[in-house]
């Protein structure tokens, strides 16, 4: 690693050779999934489209997601 002479209580990462600073704990998460294979999408999270997402009662039609109604109250 670039910084080996951290101690737990730094909690920010500063690449000493560009200047970059980012939390320590979500930097060493960035480290562990780029040395598993992950690839970050080219496209920002902010910018692609939202699922359906059928458990929370959405379904599509015609693009248009639609709200099912909730079936009827049973007591007892």
């Amino acid at each position: 690693g670039i910084n080996k002479g951290l101690t737990l209580e730094d909690r920010v990462f500063r690449c000493p050779f560009c200047g970059f600073t980012l939390d320590r704990d979500l930097n060493a998460s960035l480290v562990l999934l780029k040395r598993a294979g992950w690839v970050p999408p080219a496209v920002p999270v902010e910018l692609r489209p939202i699922p359906p997402l059928p458990s929370l009662g959405l379904k599509r039609r015609q693009g248009v997601a639609l709200k099912q109604e909730a079936p009827p109250f049973k007591a007892g």
